[in-house]
């Protein structure tokens, strides 16, 4: 799961550098998928699929215009990638 959601992120940088020659549709079926099998994390998966799509959205208007919502569109999408990702990640927080 962890892999998906880092190539996700990378399609969704390539998009934001790339906005007319990089789609984010294979990415959202991609987390679609995921969410299927995310078990206790699919609301977050949830909310990882709003983002990318906001950020699918923007990117044209990112392309003509360099707009201030639309790259604020995808850094709320990195961000949320960042989290899911962080969320699998084999981390031990136990003081012992």
């Amino acid at each position: 799961m962890k892999e998906t959601l880092q190539r996700v992120k990378e399609q969704l940088e390539q998009s934001f550098n790339e906005p007319h020659s990089t789609s984010l549709d294979g990415a959202i079926h991609e987390l679609e998928q995921l969410k299927a099998n995310a078990g206790d994390k699919q609301k977050m998966i949830e909310d990882v699929i709003r983002a990318v799509t906001h950020a699918r959205n923007a990117r044209i208007e990112l392309a003509e215009a360099g707009d201030e919502s639309a790259t604020n569109a995808f850094a709320e999408a990195y961000r949320a990638l960042d989290q899911a990702i962080e969320s699998y990640s084999d981390v031990d927080n136990d003081p012992v």
